[in-house]
């Protein structure tokens, strides 16, 4: 009789029954104030053609995993990977245009001699997906502006969020509202730098790596597994391991300077490039284009005397006629006396031993600004030229140092004129 006249109640307050009850409170967040973290579920991304599937977030069955399954199974090369925004959600399209149309309307195909593991074998059929055919252009546009929006979103929420309330990750008596705060005490208190915070996104994610690694007793940096945490905190503090691999690209997406749109190259005319190039052109090798360049005439002072001559080839002449030994110091009447006299007591060089002229007084020019050094590169270059026209191979001993030590070694007060 009851049941009767429940279901005679049900069926005249039908109506009112679904009009007044209500469900039951929800307090979640506002998905409007918790933007997402991606586009798709990067955890179970597809292969384009059969079930296999992959998780983007782990190193082991992510990305690499899947672009090497597409090649050694399906012969499918993707071109330029890296310049895809969001490839779970590229992977996503492709599966779903695979499925109903074939592949060659999309992909060029190319013969290689070749099996995908090496071996050799004619006429073997491959697939490039790039950007070339205009779908997959559009869709590569489309990916990186809804990404980079994304990202942008994702990055102001967590910069503005007083919601975090989170432990450290070393010490149990600080807890943090806001991910800044959370990433700068680790590095100002515990020297663990994962980031500047304002360059940081998911950080969530970013933090929940590290925490994993460290429990699991995993270096940040080397990734090298330790037998107890103390030894592994003492190894990240000796070689300064205290940090993420930057060479490591599994940590690229944490980082803000990763998404930014690159432009391609301004095209210029190459009839405007001539023009341009045209400015620097020389007719000749005389630096015709230097011609209104009016600097101060620059001297040169003798070695053994206060004479000074603007042109080098002149003062050369002017110390032909000193006739002054260089080691002894002794003066000789003539030319020709001079170089019997170097010869027969083998003065053409300073002391051979060093230790007299191996002194800081000598590491310096004896003048300030002496023309006379800018000159020793060219002596080189003309005995050079001069080995190469007699077609003899000369091992020269360093000439400038000698002319160096030659002319620091002979003071105006050691020569009488």
């Amino acid at each position: 009789m009851s049941t009767q006249l429940s279901n005679a109640n049900d069926e005249e307050g039908g109506e009112a029954s679904k009009s007044t009850i209500i469900g039951p409170l929800n307090f979640t967040k506002d998905s409007s104030t918790d933007p997402p973290t991606s586009l798709v579920d990067e955890r179970t991304v597809p292969c384009m053609f059969c079930s296999n599937t992959y998780d983007f977030h782990t190193p082991d069955n992510g990305s690499d995993q899947c672009l090497a399954h597409l090649y050694l199974v399906h012969r499918l090369v993707v071109a330029d990977v890296k310049e895809i925004a969001c490839l779970p959600s590229y992977c996503y399209y492709w599966k779903e245009k695979f499925a109903h149309e074939p592949v060659e309307k999309y992909c060029s195909s190319m013969l290689l001699n070749q099996l995908p593991d090496g071996t050799s074998s004619p006429n073997e059929k491959y697939f490039l997906l790039s950007d070339v055919e205009p779908l997959d252009y559009e869709l590569r546009q489309r990916l990186r502006r809804e990404k980079l929006e994304l990202v942008l979103t994702r990055h102001q929420f967590e910069r503005t969020d007083r919601n975090f309330n989170r432990g450290c990750l070393y010490c149990r008596d600080y807890r943090a509202e806001t991910r800044p705060e959370f990433v700068s005490h680790l590095y100002t208190k515990h020297f663990l730098l994962l980031g500047k915070p304002e360059h940081l996104v998911f950080v969530d994610e970013l933090i929940e790596i590290v925490q994993d690694k460290l429990n699991r007793l995993i270096c940040l940096f080397c990734e090298k597994l330790f037998k107890d945490r103390p030894t592994l905190k003492e190894h990240m503090r000796k070689k300064g391991h205290k940090r993420i691999n930057p060479d490591n690209h599994y940590y690229d997406r944490f980082f803000l300077v990763n998404y930014r749109l690159k432009q391609k190259p301004e095209y210029v005319p190459i009839a405007k490039r001539k023009e341009e190039s045209r400015v620097f052109a020389s007719d000749s090798d005389s630096d015709s284009d230097w011609s209104d360049w009016n600097g101060e005439e620059q001297t040169t002072t003798c070695l053994f005397c206060t004479h000074a001559e603007a042109n080098v080839g002149t003062l050369k002449r002017h110390m032909m006629h000193i006739r002054k030994c260089i080691a002894c110091g002794e003066q000789c009447p003539d030319y020709e006396s001079l170089c019997k006299h170097l010869a027969e007591l083998d003065h053409f060089r300073l002391d051979k031993e060093a230790g007299a002229w191996d002194q800081p007084e000598y590491f310096f020019p004896t003048y300030e600004d002496d023309q006379f050094l800018c000159h020793l590169e060219e002596v080189d270059n003309e005995r050079d030229e001069l080995s190469q026209e007699e077609g003899s191979i000369v091992i020269s001993e360093s000439v400038t140092a000698s002319i160096n030590l030659d002319a620091e070694s002979l003071s105006l007060e050691n020569f009488k004129l």
